[in-house]
């Protein structure tokens, strides 16, 4: 049995566009292309899509067959909340046909993740938050949130709603920024089918541990899902997991095994320069050697040392390891 599921976000296989190079730092894939390409990357099983941008009513059976002529799984379907329409917001946007729209397209990310036969849906709303000071009504937008998400997840019960916080970008302020702010909207909103997405490189932009925000959510039943990626901390970098924080990715590994998590591993990468199938096949590697390192680690001496943060024992201990 194979000891990890991987997925990939499908917008690694895209043009990969930034503020500089506004066509993208590659020739735009079409669809067939881009799950052409997934498919070629050894050790992935499934991807990540995007509703209505990537699969919709119109193009699911065309999707359908292309995932299996390529011997693929969904993973997962994220809905696009966060384009140039919800610049205001999306949830959280003043103007109530435009924040229905975005409730709309998140219920219809629902359906279609039934439609597909999977039982994940991920909301990340990256234009919900605040620029600058006195821009907004704080206790207002908490409240048009939350209201936003319940109602999202309960038109099925059966269908896990991933919230994926981020402290900031496209807004300076975030309203679901943080793991303590991710958590606090699940426990408020009291339903089993709502939980969290932890992205490894959201959580150290957060100044946090990954390993710790994996056992704060798992506490409390709230770990749905995992992003893997890097960066150095101050910006969504998106780069091959395990190239800058090989020790805290380790960590996070060792978390995930204690705790008994049994979902896929996202790889939520943005390789500008890299060709994408190189990349995703660099990160599933990447993980699978840290993996390795785990089975070498005395996980009961680890613990008993832990219990006394004996940080130079833990280190010898950890030696054997490296």
């Amino acid at each position: 049995m194979k000891e990890r599921k991987f997925s990939v976000g499908i917008w690694a296989f895209t043009s990969c566009v930034d503020r500089f190079a506004t066509t993208g730092y590659r020739n735009a894939f079409s669809l067939e292309e881009q799950i052409e390409l997934v498919g070629k990357v050894k050790g992935l099983d499934g991807v990540i899509l995007q509703f209505p941008t990537v699969v919709n009513e119109g193009n699911v059976e065309k999707v359908k067959k292309l995932l299996l002529e390529n011997n693929l799984k969904v993973a997962a379907v994220d809905a696009n909340i966060f384009s140039a329409e919800f610049a205001q917001g999306s949830f959280t946007n003043g103007i109530d046909s435009v924040r229905n729209k975005a409730i709309r397209i998140a219920k219809g990310t629902v359906k279609m993740a039934k439609e597909l036969g999977i039982n994940y849906i991920g909301l990340w709303s990256g234009q919900d938050g605040f620029d600058y000071p006195f821009q907004a009504n704080h206790s207002l937008l908490w409240d048009r949130e939350i209201g936003a998400i319940t109602e999202v997840a309960k038109c099925d019960p059966n269908i896990k709603v991933c919230l994926e916080y981020k402290l900031k970008e496209p807004r300076m302020h975030i309203t679901v920024g943080t793991v303590g702010k991710a958590l606090l909207v699940c426990e408020k909103i009291g339903l089993d089918n709502v939980g969290v997405t932890l992205d490894f490189g959201h959580s150290l932009m957060c100044k946090e541990n990954p390993a710790e925000s994996a056992a704060l959510l798992a506490k409390y039943n709230r770990l749905f899902s995992v992003h893997l990626n890097d960066c150095y901390g101050d910006a969504d970098d998106d780069l091959m997991a395990g190239c800058v924080h090989p020790v805290e990715t380790l960590e996070l590994l060792f978390a995930l095994q204690q705790i008994n998590y049994d979902g896929w591993y996202g790889l939520d990468i943005f390789p500008y320069r890299e060709n994408p199938v190189k990349a995703t096949e660099y990160s599933i590697e990447t993980i699978n050697f840290l993996a390795t390192l785990l089975k070498k680690i005395n996980i009961e001496d680890i613990l008993r040392e832990q219990k006394k943060l004996d940080i130079i024992k833990i280190h010898e201990l950890m030696k054997n390891v490296w």
